[in-house]
């Protein structure tokens, strides 16, 4: 069997990346932060259409064209069909036990107050809502959202930080930038006025940031330890879709117990790990190689 390292041509950008990994992360990582601030701040795009998905299809690009300049394929960092079933599997699994538990939660916790589900397409980090086309076009957006942010967070960063790092290091830088990543919004509020004090800012940055960085743990540690892309982001896509149109409704109001089904998402994804270990060791999936460490063809 002939190694890809030696069938596929290597490039400079290939060798920079084994290089200097975590400065090709924070190069691909600055250049996708551009495209996010021209979306939202310059274009506003989220005011207008409830989706940043301009910059978030940008931004996948910028992954494809990395891993195609770099003499490689979607497939180098884990979008492949091996074991696809059990991936989506995996995947759909871990997702539908945080899901019904931080519902069932929440709900239960409400009962005195006369809780509803009901379905609505809403956008709660634009504060934009719609109809069916609407919850069509969220739809649309998680899928680019999650193809855009797990390949450059998992498929790209796991593996490069895996040359550095061990297991568990990798997983928690890209989870600590993951959470970064998602900082900007709490600047939007501020600018739109939903935001008004000095300490709500730095409380809104801290509630951002903290479940962003434990979910980037859980969904860093679905890739690394299935070799999957397709794990994290069926979980990324139903989590987002899901929060995006289900909804509780009490005599409290709209969404009034999202403070309740937030935390209990957390505890319960960050718990999921087991049952991912446990499935990945039992259909015996490799876990992810060091970038620059490629399997037989």
């Amino acid at each position: 069997m002939v190694s890809r390292s030696t069938a596929m041509r290597r490039s400079w950008v290939l060798e920079f990346s084994l290089a200097r990994p975590v400065l090709t992360s924070l190069i691909l990582l600055a250049i996708a932060l551009l495209f996010k601030w021209v979306d939202t701040f310059v274009l506003r795009l989220d005011e207008r259409l409830g989706e940043i998905i301009l910059s978030k299809t940008l931004g996948f690009l910028l992954v494809a064209v990395f891993v195609w300049a770099a003499g490689r394929s979607l497939r180098d960092i884990g979008l492949h069909a091996r074991r696809l079933g059990q991936s989506l599997l995996i995947g759909v699994g871990a997702a539908a036990v945080t899901l019904v538990a931080s519902y069932a939660v929440e709900f239960v916790v409400q009962l005195p107050d006369q809780p509803v589900f009901q379905l609505a397409a809403i956008d709660p980090k634009a504060g934009v809502s719609g109809g069916f086309l609407f919850a069509l076009w969220l739809v649309l957006g998680n899928v680019v959202n999650s193809s855009m942010e797990e390949g450059l967070f998992r498929g790209v960063m796991g593996r490069l930080f895996r040359i550095r790092f061990s297991f568990w290091g990798a997983i928690m830088l890209q989870a600590f930038l993951f959470g970064l990543w998602h900082l900007p919004w709490v600047l939007k509020w501020y600018q739109t006025g939903q935001i008004e004090e000095q300490g709500g800012v730095a409380f809104a940055a801290l509630g951002q940031f903290l479940p962003m960085l434990l979910v980037g743990i859980t969904w860093g540690y679905a890739y690394l330890k299935t070799g999957s892309l397709w794990v994290p982001w069926i979980f990324h896509f139903l989590s987002n879709s899901t929060f995006n149109l289900l909804h509780i409704t009490t005599v409290e109001g709209f969404d009034s117990g999202a403070a309740i089904r937030g935390p209990v998402a957390m505890v319960v994804a960050l718990l999921t790990m087991l049952l991912i270990k446990y499935l990945a060791e039992r259909y015996q999936m490799p876990e992810v190689k060091p970038w620059g460490q490629w399997a037989e063809s």
